[in-house]
């Protein structure tokens, strides 16, 4: 919402500058996004809050100044001059749906002369970035952004039957709004209309049918008040926003659209001449009811921390516009005034007292707290898992959870992904079943700008139509060590993305079991594994990689988290070994296709005590063996807990190793 300076003048004194002026309205909770001097005006745009309509004009922005400064709000002053013609002699309006229409005011000008506005009403509007368009069509504009009430309005003579009816839209009905536009309305929707069709969208939208053109000569003038959740549903289904819908889904005042009606007449009568038929037409079946809130004096303190003064408190009401219609011992009830419709409550006032005393006058205390806390379910797992992920050097992403249903089926077909009903945008429609596209859209990111050499992880939730689980997905590419002056540059390979896979399982105490199931088509076929349904990791396949422009290779890991942390087994504490271990290595021959997890799996199952550990530490493919072999060597550590081991009887345990290992692989030990 961008206000100016000098035209906030013309509502209340001011006296201080632009730049003063911006803190104290931050002070109060309006926030300035930019300011930017003009010539000699200053342009504030302000970050104005859902629940503060109020505040989208100039007008309410001058009575928080007022409030600020203690200083008197300035109204309007202007003329009527009106002829002895009634208005309702020549047109009638009706609403048929006052739940949805409050209030509706017509002025009816006969006689006006279209052209451009005269310069002082153009440079204003420019200077707000409104694009000016014709007299009639800126006064309307510019009543608005000074009293913040939205108006149209229509060429008469082309509105059938000489009247308005408020109603809902017909099935099936249709109308070409201002640009140019067809909408197809359904019967959810509010219009405005004449005798035989709709001419406006109802706070949203005129119609091009009824515009103001050069030809005009009698206006028929809009000024009324619309449900805002009406306003809201029906600007979101045909995807249209304005100035007027923007106003009028927060919640425009009820009281203005007569006062509107009649500056915005008296302007026009000004700049495009005219006659104003005698008194407003206004259309008013069920008045405001005075809305009271009551404040208790110890609330003030149990709230805000510290007491405030009973004639802080009067002067605040009071300035603001609220009509202090009881006070007693116990604290005070105002009405509320008709322009802030965000006030209902205790606590809405008592936000009313800290803002305009000043919240820095209040300590900042902690409440205090007589409760207890407890981690998250599985928080103390995902903390130790996100201290080992950085460790190993992988940093956290952390994206949205929307994505594209043709994406997601891409990387998971079968799953059936959960659609928002109200998307924010096309590519986010959906949640996400998956967490690779959106780690692999990051990856894309860094490197179209220049940041190759990637470790990320992201933990978070993926979701499908009646469930949700959490994962997480580890992803690597580039170096995984920069070339230097000791060491050449070494790429990011699969068995770096094994390496980090098994550290993880084994800070879990979960084994490393791999499965026959297949991978997904968007790994690669010979560069990846599957551990059951805990991990799946490997190289992506290349040619989705090709989809998202990448060239260098990329790993990733996919883990069920959940099934993570229930298959941890607790770390038991060893007392340290007494007695030494010895170790054996043993050669093997073996036939090509046998794997080491056969070969281990042959010598646990001699079932040996004494067997304290196994594992490889050399291959080689070729040498004086026969082709058909490879050589393996493993080694064997034995150690007893009540006894030193001898060398017999280590002979003995190496024996039975090897009947095994030939028995059930036919190996052969190496000579």
């Amino acid at each position: 919402m961008k206000v100016g300076y000098r035209w906030l003048q013309e509502f209340v004194d001011i006296p201080e500058t632009p730049q003063q002026l911006a803190d104290r309205f931050t002070n109060v909770g309006l926030a300035v996004d930019a300011l930017e001097i003009a010539g000699s005006d200053a342009i504030f745009e302000l970050d104005v809050a859902t629940n503060r309509p109020d505040c989208l004009s100039h007008l309410g922005v001058a009575r928080e100044i007022a409030a600020i400064y203690g200083s008197e709000l300035r109204t309007p002053k202007f003329q009527l001059r009106e002829a002895e013609h009634r208005a309702a002699d020549v047109f009638s309006i009706s609403i048929s749906d006052p739940d949805l229409c409050a209030r509706y005011c017509g002025r009816y000008i006969a006689g006006v002369k279209i052209g451009p506005s005269p310069d002082w009403l153009k440079a204003r509007l420019e200077l707000l970035g409104v694009r000016p368009i014709n007299n009639v069509a800126d006064v309307t504009n510019y009543v608005m952004l000074g009293l913040g009430q939205p108006l149209h309005a229509f060429d008469a003579d082309t509105l059938a039957g000489q009247q308005i009816i408020v109603r809902r839209a017909d099935l099936d009905e249709k109308m070409t709004t201002l640009d140019e536009v067809e909408r197809q309305l359904d019967p959810s929707m509010l219009v405005i209309a004449d005798a035989k069709r709709a001419v406006a969208v109802a706070g949203v939208m005129g119609g091009a049918e009824t515009e103001i053109s050069s030809a005009t000569k009698n206006v028929l003038l809009e000024s009324a008040n619309f449900d805002p959740l009406s306003i809201r549903k029906t600007s979101r289904a045909l995807g249209l926003t304005t100035e007027a819908s923007y106003r009028f889904e927060r919640g425009a005042d009820v009281e203005m659209a007569r006062f509107a009606c009649d500056r915005a007449a008296a302007l026009i009568e000004e700049v495009a001449g005219g006659t104003i038929f005698r008194d407003v037409i206004d259309v008013y079946p069920r008045r405001r009811t005075p809305v009271t809130a009551t404040l208790r004096r110890q609330k003030i303190q149990g709230f805000l921390g510290v007491p405030v003064e009973d004639a802080i408190v009067e002067g605040i009401f009071q300035r603001l516009g609220f009509n202090i219609t009881k006070h007693s011992h116990d604290g005070w009830t105002v009405e509320v005034p008709s322009h802030r419709v965000d006030i209902s409550r205790e606590e809405d006032l008592l936000d009313e007292i800290a803002r305009h005393h000043g919240f820095d006058r209040f300590p900042s205390t902690l409440p205090k707290w007589s409760g207890f806390g407890s981690h998250l379910p599985f928080e103390s797992d995902e903390r130790f898992l996100r201290s080992r992920l950085a460790a190993a050097g992988y940093s956290e992403t952390i994206p949205m959870a929307f994505s594209d249903e043709s994406t997601e089926r891409k990387f998971r077909p079968q799953i059936e992904p959960v659609k928002l009903i109200n998307p924010m945008a096309e590519n986010e429609a959906v949640l996400r079943t998956s967490l690779t596209p959106s780690m692999l859209r990051t990856i894309q990111w860094n490197t179209y700008h220049g940041i190759r050499d990637l470790q990320l992880y992201e933990l978070g939730k993926v979701y499908w139509d009646g469930g949700e689980t959490r994962s997480l997905i580890i992803a690597a590419t580039g170096s995984l060590r920069p070339k230097s002056v000791h060491e050449a540059e070494r790429e990011f390979g699969f068995y770096d993305i094994k390496g980090d896979v098994e550290d993880l399982l084994r800070s879990f105490n979960v084994a490393m079991q791999s499965a026959v199931n297949s991978v997904p088509a968007y790994y690669h076929p010979g560069r990846s594994v599957r551990l059951g349904d805990l991990v799946v990791f490997g190289e992506l396949h290349p040619d989705y990689a090709r989809d998202y422009k990448m060239r260098n290779r990329i790993y990733i890991a996919e883990f069920d988290v959940q099934l993570l942390f229930e298959s941890r087994m607790r770390g038991s504490i060893e007392a340290v070994p007494r007695f030494p271990s010895i170790r054996r290595d043993l050669s093997l021959l073996l036939s090509k296709g046998i794997k080491y997890a056969e070969v281990e799996q042959a010598v646990r199952s001699v079932a040996i005590p004494e067997l304290a550990g196994v594992e490889p530490f050399d291959r080689l493919e070729s040498g004086s063996f026969p082709e058909s072999k490879y050589a393996l060597a493993i080694s064997l550590t034995y150690q007893s807990e009540d006894r030193t081991l001898t060398d017999d009887e280590v002979d003995v345990f190496d024996r039975r190793i090897l009947e095994s290992l030939t028995e059930r692989l036919g190996a052969e030990l190496r000579q």
